[in-house]
């Protein structure tokens, strides 16, 4: 399942790292599964068309085609690399699965316990999940190469200086905390210096002034106006 040649080469072709915590583009572990399957293109390393009619049956008794057979890398927050081989590339299915009995029997140790799932080879951590929703989602970094997210970096890169698109990119979060978050690899690192203060956390920060007491004049009955 892992493959040398996949670890040595597969960061020369990102650009930068984006991360994302959706649903949709999550990896989870399925126990009733018996492949791997993937809903998305973009997550292929390589993939070979299936148009022989082959399909995939669904929990609900549905079948939905099979488009392609590929490999697929994933990598951990622990920077560890799972190669996933022979994964089914299906549109039709709302979740991207590892199948359990596939890692089984490729020699993979899952050990699940206090809602953590941990997985292990020959007594080497690889990375881990955690149970979501009533399934296991494991904890993996979404890396997206040059031909898709990353192009709005590129285009963006003009106007924006790295920590001014980082600081927007993350909810306005402190430099302090960027600088953390940059020493975990989380995002690339960068230099404040000669930084413009952000705008609109100068405009979050500004307190209204309180209205005017207004003194209205009371006037008896029957006065002329």
């Amino acid at each position: 399942m892992q493959n040398s040649k996949y670890i040595q080469n597969y960061i020369s072709v990102i650009s930068e790292a984006f991360y994302v915590q959706d649903d949709n583009v999550a990896w989870w572990v399925d126990l009733g599964a018996t492949s791997h399957v993937c809903k998305d293109l973009y997550w292929f390393k390589d993939l070979q068309p299936i148009n022989d009619g082959s399909v995939v049956k669904m929990g609900n008794v549905a079948t939905e085609p099979i488009k392609g057979i590929g490999s697929v890398l994933l990598t951990f927050t622990s920077r560890k690399c799972l190669c996933l081989n022979n994964v089914l590339y299906v549109l039709g299915i709302r979740k991207n699965l590892v199948s359990e009995i596939v890692l089984n029997n490729c020699g993979y140790k899952q050990v699940l316990e206090s809602d953590k799932y941990i997985l292990s080879r020959h007594g080497s951590f690889i990375g881990f999940g955690y149970v979501y929703k009533g399934m296991i989602r494991l904890n993996i970094t979404y890396l997206f190469i040059d031909n898709s997210v990353c192009m709005a970096s590129t285009s963006t890169s003009n106007n924006f200086n790295k920590y001014e698109l980082w600081h927007a990119r993350l909810g306005h979060n402190h430099y302090k905390r960027l600088k953390d978050m940059s020493k975990m690899s989380l995002n690339p690192s960068f230099d404040m210096q000669n930084n413009e203060k952000c705008k609109t956390c100068m405009l979050t920060k500004i307190t209204r002034q309180p209205f005017k007491d207004v003194v209205r004049e009371k006037q008896g009955v029957g006065s002329n106006t």
